[in-house]
């Protein structure tokens, strides 16, 4: 009898068909995954689906060798404060009914943080089914939302960090972006040992999103961006952007002439950005936006780009590394990081010469530094910017692939495993909970709630 392979759930709202930057990455990596263990994920509906994607909306089924178990939960309108607040608890709830009641088991449980207290339920079902449990952090709560002001109640971040903090002193692992991100963990409040602590990088898929010439690229044609000096933002336009200090930017009379800002995503500050725009009275054209584009078009819509930018809250440093700096190496293209220098965005930036940093609150600085990249980018003696383009595409593919990143996941993957089978092997276990987590059915439970 072939030896079953070690299964791995994983445990986050976001994953496909939902386009929003924590679903694809989860997908991608779970699909690279499956060629070496047996992924199981426990999620729920799509914010954003891609368009004409066929899927089942409540039960299981199986996609790119991986087993999907979708769960039904409110789905209120993002603008929406409080519905945002039942959404994230509704789906909490519906993950944590489904794993008291599924029938199988695991080998390790991986706690994604969208909704933040998803750790909790993994812990839980971790401990059920003897598993290990990792806690797989793409952002820290309520660190983030204390940081953007969202935290209105007396007392309710000390208590869900105590909650949280227990979690994850428990977990074999914690797994985050960067170092910043570990820092802040390893400092008080949290005070995380940092043995336990592993960095793992977000990626981009260099053989999906390569550098396409100008002269050649579709979006730059449609929008009728062929002379322009073009920088873009790409991505979500949520709270920890700061967003309209980028707009405010290209109203200022240092910002080049020939740049055009491109925004391009969605997200709960659209609107209010939209508004500011208009309120500044800018140049015809001077600021555009543009819903997400389809994945098949991201290579085309990152390469149209001259400069691209990265924009931070200046309280959120530690709590979040922004994956769509990997993307936007992968396009070959320049950065400029609107951002604390204590990053790992910045570090990132000045260590490897991929672009500019400026710190957050300054709109002139900003457009000074468009201003350069524009002027560096006109000057036909300086190989300056050509040469940042191949370094930025370069360190993706070397340090930021999919494959690189997948390889590495799976490697803190099999060490926890050996440590577990350490552990039984001590307990004489190790057979029983082989046998308790393969001798159920492995097709799952449809949870219609």
């Amino acid at each position: 009898m072939p030896k079953p392979r070690r299964r791995i759930v994983f445990l986050n709202r976001s994953y496909w068909p939902d386009i929003e930057a924590t679903g694809q990455l989860l997908t991608d990596l779970c699909r690279g995954l499956a060629e070496r263990f047996d992924v199981h994920v426990v999620c729920g509906q799509p914010n954003s689906p891609e368009a004409d994607s066929s899927y089942l909306q409540a039960g299981a089924e199986s996609r790119d060798g991986v087993t999907i178990h979708r769960l039904t939960h409110y789905q209120f309108a993002k603008k929406n404060p409080f519905g945002r607040i039942l959404n994230l608890l509704s789906f909490y709830w519906s993950a944590r009914r489904f794993l008291r009641r599924v029938e199988w088991g695991a080998d390790v449980v991986v706690s994604e943080t969208d909704p933040f207290l998803m750790p909790i339920a993994g812990a839980e079902f971790a401990k059920r089914v003897g598993a290990e449990h990792c806690v797989y952090l793409q952002d820290i709560y309520p660190d983030v939302a204390e940081a953007v002001g969202k935290v209105r109640v007396p007392g309710i971040a000390p208590l869900l960090r105590r909650k949280l903090r227990a979690t994850y002193k428990d977990a074999s692992r914690i797994i985050v972006l960067g170092r910043c991100m570990r820092k802040r963990l390893t400092n008080a409040p949290w005070g995380i040992h940092r043995d336990r602590i592993e960095i793992v990088p977000n990626w981009s898929d260099c053989q999906e999103i390569a550098p396409i010439d100008h002269r050649e690229n579709e979006f730059r044609i449609r929008h009728g961006l062929s002379d322009a000096f073009v920088v873009m933002h790409s991505g979500n336009m949520g709270l920890t952007q700061r967003l309209e200090m980028l707009i405010t930017a290209a109203a200022q009379p240092n910002w080049p002439e020939r740049a055009k800002l491109v925004l391009v995503g969605n997200g709960a500050s659209r609107d209010k950005l939209l508004e500011h725009s208009a309120r500044l009275n800018l140049p015809s054209g001077r600021v555009e936006f543009v819903y997400y584009q389809p994945r098949t078009q991201l290579a085309e819509s990152l390469s149209a780009a001259d400069l691209h930018v990265v924009s931070m809250h200046e309280k959120v440093t530690g709590c979040l590394c922004p994956s769509k700096l990997y993307g936007i190496m992968a396009a070959g293209r320049g950065v400029l990081a609107i951002a604390d220098p204590q990053t790992d965005l910045c570090q990132t930036i000045r260590e490897r010469d991929l672009g500019w940093c400026v710190r957050p609150g300054s709109a002139s600085a900003i457009a000074d530094a468009v201003a350069e990249a524009e002027a560096e980018s006109r000057r036909a003696s300086s190989s300056d910017f050509v040469n940042r383009q191949r370094r930025a595409r370069h360190a993706a593919i070397r340090d930021f692939d999919r494959p690189v990143i997948v390889k590495r996941f799976a490697q803190i993957l099999s060490s926890i495993l050996s440590d577990h089978a350490i552990d039984l092997g001590d307990h004489d276990l190790h057979g029983a909970a082989l046998s308790q987590n393969y001798s159920a059915s492995d097709s799952g439970i449809a949870l219609s709630l």
